[in-house]
């Protein structure tokens, strides 16, 4: 069971590794990041969203950065030129953003959908002859 357990882990370190590479051959910015879910979708909006969160970001210079959800600190990088994070996580609507010092440097709004739709209104009142 414990091999087991370990090869799985070993597996998931060389996919997120891999899909970081292929990433990276895809980045023409100095600075660029892929978010991955940024829509999720719940039976009730009220409830919000839990998922896994991924985040890979590169630059083409080492920078010191931060990664913020809500205006939460996740996770920090020093003098690197690029990160990964994921993470198990419930949001409502919100954002994450990479910044360096106070400044955002890349953000992504995270959404919260609902398969019930929002009650309707009745536009006018109920008949009457009067």
């Amino acid at each position: 069971m414990r091999l087991l357990c370990c090869f799985l882990a070993l597996l998931l370190g060389v996919s997120l590794s891999s899909q970081a590479e292929v990433a990276a051959g895809q980045c023409t910015e100095p600075l660029c990041w892929q978010v991955s879910p940024t829509v999720c979708v719940t039976d009730k909006l009220e409830q919000g969203c839990e998922a896994a969160l991924r985040v890979i970001w590169f630059s083409d210079t080492p920078r010191t950065v931060c990664l913020y959800l809500a205006e939460q600190a996740e996770r920090c990088w020093q003098e690197a030129t690029s990160g990964q994070w994921q993470q198990q996580v419930n949001w409502q609507t919100g954002w994450l953003s990479l910044r360096q010092q106070q400044q955002v440097l890349l953000s992504a709004e995270l959404q919260v959908l609902s398969r019930q739709p929002a009650k309707r209104r009745r536009v006018s009142g109920a008949w009457s002859i009067f």
